[in-house]
């Protein structure tokens, strides 16, 4: 199997889909359509940007000419990225995209439509989508993007190549925060760790101390809660994750707010404001998601501490106090916590008050430690 093109040689722990990829370009046999699935943060989007820019490089992406320097910075006009709005793509995205469609490329070879959230098409919209994914223009390519493959449509998967992308190795993370930000090595080995295989977490953790204090809060708050020790109690508790996650979705209907866009579906301002408010509730599950990740990281690393797997830890910035406060005793009850977490999470999923499921987890949380 050839080398991959200069372009795709950097997608950091995914030599497989690298291969895949390079192998396709340079055989000139690439399908009409790929489908990315994997976790949130392992780099689904820069492959496809890179991808994209291979397309539509005449060299196949030499990552160097113009053309690959356009689209690694997402300006290039023969490449658009288009991503849902709301919990679904709607029927109005779609018959934009086909309106399009027949368009020569401005000046490349293709013309490259990266679709976000594949997992988000309703009935309408996929049905509106199949003629176009089944018979494209010669020189147009569709590249999906998904977290969960069981998620996505059939009549879609069906007509898709697929790539998988899977965690990030830790090291590899570790390796690439180093070298681009400036934190310790064992700031940055712990933040490669606790990311758990996602990049854009481990990326944000080492640029963003607003991130990188709220996550040594949700491990202060876990650390207190194996101590005994409560601060306030689990309304308190419950109450600081809660205004975390608030304020992270004020910010994201902010930014909304304030970056209308320009061309590409221009929604009337009831839509957008309806659209803000959901990326704001999806900015807020985000941040409980997050903050229950921390919290797990934690008992995780209790019980492995417990259990003389000290290598384990994930957060090795703390190292020293879990290993002072975790006991081979106490190994069940650590597990009984990351269930009560688990549990609460799955809660979380559906339309229950936020805050009460938060203090009902931290009330369990003290029966069981």
């Amino acid at each position: 199997m050839p080398a991959p093109p200069p372009i795709l040689q950097d997608l950091i722990g995914q030599e497989h889909a690298s291969r895949f990829l390079a192998s396709a370009v340079s055989h000139g046999e690439a399908s009409h359509a790929y489908l990315f699935h994997g976790p949130r943060g392992v780099g689904k989007y820069d492959a496809a940007l890179k991808f994209a820019a291979a397309l539509c490089c005449e060299t196949g992406g030499c990552g160097e000419c113009p053309s690959c320097e356009k689209a690694e910075r997402g300006v290039h006009p023969d490449i658009e990225t288009l991503a849902p709005v709301g919990a679904f793509i709607r029927i109005e995205f779609v018959r934009e995209i086909n309106s399009n469609l027949n368009l020569r490329p401005h000046e490349s070879c293709a013309r490259v439509f990266i679709i976000k959230g594949a997992d988000r098409f309703n009935a309408e919209s996929a049905n509106a989508f199949l003629k176009s994914l089944e018979e494209p223009p010669p020189f147009v390519f569709f590249l999906l993007i998904a977290e969960r493959l069981d998620k996505v449509m059939p009549t879609i998967l069906s007509r898709c190549q697929t790539v998988r992308f899977g965690p990030v190795p830790a090291a590899d993370i570790e390796a690439h925060i180093l070298e681009n930000y400036k934190i310790s090595p064992v700031v940055a080995q712990a933040y490669a760790r606790a990311s758990r295989g996602d990049m854009h977490l481990a990326e944000d953790l080492a640029a963003d101390n607003k991130l990188s204090d709220r996550r040594e809060r949700y491990l202060h708050i876990a650390e207190n809660l194996a101590k005994g020790s409560w601060e306030g109690g689990a309304s308190q508790m419950a109450s600081e994750i809660i205004a975390a996650a608030a304020e992270q979705g004020e910010s994201a209907e902010q930014e909304e707010e304030e970056n209308v866009p320009e061309g590409f579906l221009v929604a009337p301002k009831k839509r957008r404001e309806q659209d803000a408010h959901r990326r704001a509730t999806q900015a807020q599950r985000h941040e409980l998601d997050l903050a229950l990740d921390f919290l797990e990281t934690w008992f995780r690393d209790m019980m492995a501490m417990a259990s003389g797997a000290g290598e384990a830890v994930l957060n090795r910035d703390y190292e020293l106090e879990l290993e002072a406060q975790s006991h081979e005793s106490k190994v069940d009850n650590y597990r009984q916590a990351l269930e009560v977490i688990e549990a609460t999470r799955s809660k979380l999923s559906y339309n229950v008050d936020l805050e009460l499921a938060l203090q009902a987890m931290f009330y369990k949380l003290q029966e069981v430690l």
